[in-house]
């Protein structure tokens, strides 16, 4: 039986597909575990499985738990679904009209021109790569958190190295699929080694004294450009980060330096990239 974890309910494609239509698979999020079989998600979610992010790129997430995947809840949830709390509803200032119009833009963006093609095998092999990345043990994992401390290098209780990074890595990691370049493990393990993995902007006095990485993003920044995310990276939370959990920090790290959650903008049009009308329309 196919498990695995995160943060929202999200559909792996590289991990549905292999089964037969009986086969279940189960997915457990802060809301719940959710138990399918093939043929369930098949028939519940065939709106799904026609979507150009789950048939590409391979994966799809819904950034609220829609309630026909209640029904697939299972007794045993690690953690239990609660209905919210009933309140006064809050007053939509912006209205459906506009709500409407922001998920027109933001289709006219992902059909248009301007918007750079990617090519869908660099994809994967970056996605490949990552994975890789993520379950060797003896490779740093990079966080976007406490970005005061950019550049400095954190000893995980579990003996990990943790580099704390602004955006820097996720511009680099999107500029080099854009040149359609892809690396290996060895390659990375090699750039940290001698620094010349870009971690920070700029760097700054006090990055100087206290970090370990100082290599700047240089030839590497995407001038005119925002990179966003699809699925949000902020771990919500006020813990250290030597006291986060291993998996939220590898999750989080999946997230951040996947160019398959990532989009660009046009940076006078970027703040569109932080509105979830907007955002979905890029999953496509």
């Amino acid at each position: 039986m196919v498990e695995y974890e995160y943060s929202r309910l999200y559909f792996k494609a590289d991990e549905i597909e292999p089964l037969k239509e009986n086969d279940s698979f189960i997915i457990k999020t802060p809301q719940g575990t959710f138990k399918f079989t093939k043929a369930d998600f098949y028939r519940e979610f065939s709106n799904v499985i026609k979507t150009k992010s789950y048939q590409e790129g391979r994966l799809y997430h819904y950034p609220t738990t829609p309630k026909r995947a209640l029904q697939f809840l299972i007794s045993d949830q690690s953690v239990v679904y609660k209905q919210p709390e009933k309140r006064m509803p809050k007053l939509d200032l912006v209205g459906e009209g506009i709500r409407m119009k922001i998920k027109e833009i933001g289709t006219l963006w992902r059909n248009s021109p301007n918007n750079p093609p990617l090519d869908i095998e660099v994809l994967r092999n970056w996605d490949h790569l990552i994975d890789e990345w993520i379950d060797d043990d003896t490779m740093p994992l990079i966080i976007r958190k406490e970005t005061r401390k950019k550049g400095q290098a954190f000893t995980h209780p579990c003996g990990r190295e943790i580099i704390v990074s602004d955006n820097t890595v996720a511009i680099w990691v999107f500029s080099n699929v854009l040149r359609g370049k892809v690396f290996t493990l060895d390659e990375i393990r090699e750039l940290l080694k001698h620094n010349e993995l870009p971690i920070m902007f700029a760097s700054t006095k006090e990055n100087k004294e206290k970090a370990k990485y100082t290599k700047c993003l240089d030839k590497h920044s995407l001038p005119g450009w925002k990179v966003c995310h699809i699925q949000p990276i902020g771990f919500n939370t006020k813990k250290g980060i030597t006291d986060l959990d291993i998996s939220v920090i590898k999750e989080h790290f999946k997230k951040y330096v996947n160019p398959n959650n990532m989009f660009v903008l046009p940076k006078e049009i970027g703040d569109l990239g932080e509105i979830d009308e907007f955002i979905e329309q890029q999953k496509q």
